[in-house]
């Protein structure tokens, strides 16, 4: 256990790791008790909308009951946090992972254990292994059941949610499958790891590293985003029906107004299809077009450089002059 703040009242305590998200960690909690993390996170004081909401919703007296109960500090628990609450519909509602990350935690002895930059749409590859992240299960090929995280005699096992037995994670891992004749080399996985942080920062309210096409103080990273991802999304005819959390939508006036489709609403494919083309179209470091290329005419051949220009004459025309309008603002200050 932590030694820090008040005496637990709890006397098993897993000590939460350093990028560990506030959910996955609870869910450790509770599978010591053999308990769900969302009956625990209802004892704590947490209203019932289920743990996975509490990654991006600070509730002050619910997380002062659960620092008397496991000793841990406030800001301990604060930081597990993945985003701010006006930031949700960038929050995923199902697990993805690193395949050689949760390897690496069974090895060690550890469990599996969910790290807080895989809950948000901005992270689609492991900047550790440079792979594209997961979402699939390998055992029943279901996305959003559950999988791979699961409560079992005390701590969180492998296991699928679906088949009831454990997962194999020792094979081979899928091969990364990027739309648009993409190719996750080193000079791209750069750019995105960049915009990846960035984004990653502004969900939380923290100051940008780098500067990015459209951005003000009137316009954040996220907003610009969005809008890249709403133009592509029509341009591939590919408009999912709107199904933001109920908690959200509950807490909006018009919730049809305020919604906004963000990378975490999307296959991991595709959403890391869209981050590349965002990491490069927003970037200010103009070297990269010469380096990356893709295919937007579907020939199956990379060969044409990816740039501000070619991106908006791929787009489809309703949203071309948009594009364009995009393409042209300044950088950040």
């Amino acid at each position: 256990m932590a030694k820090e703040g008040t005496p637990s009242s709890l006397p098993i305590i897993p000590f939460p790791h350093r990028a560990e998200v506030f959910s996955s960690w609870l869910a450790r909690l509770a599978a010591r008790y053999d308990l769900r993390a969302d009956h625990l996170a209802v004892h704590a004081g947490y209203p019932l909308r289920g743990a996975r909401e509490l990654d991006c919703y600070l509730l002050n007296q619910a997380d002062r009951a659960l620092v008397d109960m496991t000793g841990l500090s406030h800001r301990s628990i604060k930081t597990m946090r993945c985003a701010r609450p006006q930031a949700r519909l960038w929050v995923r509602d199902h697990p993805v992972w690193c395949r050689q990350c949760v390897r690496e935690d069974l090895l060690k002895g550890d469990e599996p254990w969910e790290r807080r930059v895989w809950r948000t749409g901005a992270t689609v590859f492991c900047e550790h292994h440079r792979r594209l992240l997961e979402e699939v299960c390998p055992r029943c090929n279901k996305i959003d059941k559950g999988c791979l995280f699961l409560n079992d005699k005390g701590r969180m096992q492998p296991l699928c949610a679906v088949k009831g037995d454990k997962i194999s994670l020792w094979g081979r891992a899928p091969d990364d499958q990027l739309p648009w004749g993409l190719t996750a080399d080193r000079t791209m996985l750069r750019c995105v790891k960049a915009l990846s942080m960035d984004l990653s920062r502004s969900l939380v309210g923290q100051t940008l590293r780098a500067q990015w096409r459209g951005v003000s103080r009137e316009r954040c990273l996220t907003t610009i985003v969005e809008e890249l991802t709403l133009m592509i999304l029509i341009t591939i005819n590919h408009l999912p029906k709107p199904q933001p959390p109920l908690c959200w939508m509950l807490e909006q006036p018009a919730w049809k107004a305020s919604f906004r489709y963000t990378p975490a609403m999307l296959p991991v494919s595709l959403a890391a299809g869209i981050i590349v083309l965002a990491s490069v179209i927003l970037s200010e470091h103009q070297f990269l077009e010469d380096r990356i290329f893709w295919d937007p005419s579907g020939c199956q051949i990379a060969c044409e450089p990816l740039t501000p220009e070619s991106y908006v004459m791929w787009l489809h025309p309703k949203v071309r002059t948009w594009g364009r309008r995009l393409i042209s603002a300044p950088f950040s200050l």
